[in-house]
């Protein structure tokens, strides 16, 4: 049974979360980002990022998932993993705008420590 992998596909503002198995591959997951965006699937490079969100190698349309080295490890739900979006034919570069960060939390709602006896 193959295993479901999460993936996080950023581009500028941009940010679609995408569930694929592990025997699709790079073209497969082009597909379903041009379902969203409705750009044509041959502008498109799909990258691998590294943990600091740059870009660490362009991924081939025919690998399938698991050939780029994503498993239910590393592409979970609650983490998934991050792809960067770039679009070939506007001659552009991989570009990633961080999403909002939420403000921080109010002294009323911190959770207090017990009282110790």
């Amino acid at each position: 049974m193959a295993q479901e992998l999460f993936f996080e596909v950023r581009r500028q503002k941009l940010h679609m979360y995408l569930d694929a198995e592990e025997g699709q591959t790079v073209m497969d997951l082009k597909r379903m980002v041009a379902g969203i965006t409705s750009d044509p699937v041959q502008n498109m490079e799909l990258w691998k990022l590294d943990e600091d969100g740059k870009k660490s190698q362009v991924l081939h349309d025919t690998a399938t998932l698991v050939d780029c080295g994503y498993s239910s490890t590393n592409a979970k739900a609650q983490s998934p993993a991050a792809l960067g979006l770039r679009l070939v034919g506007a001659e552009e570069h991989l570009e990633i705008h961080d999403v909002s960060t939420p403000p921080p939390i109010p002294d009323t709602m911190r959770a207090e420590p017990a009282p110790q006896d």
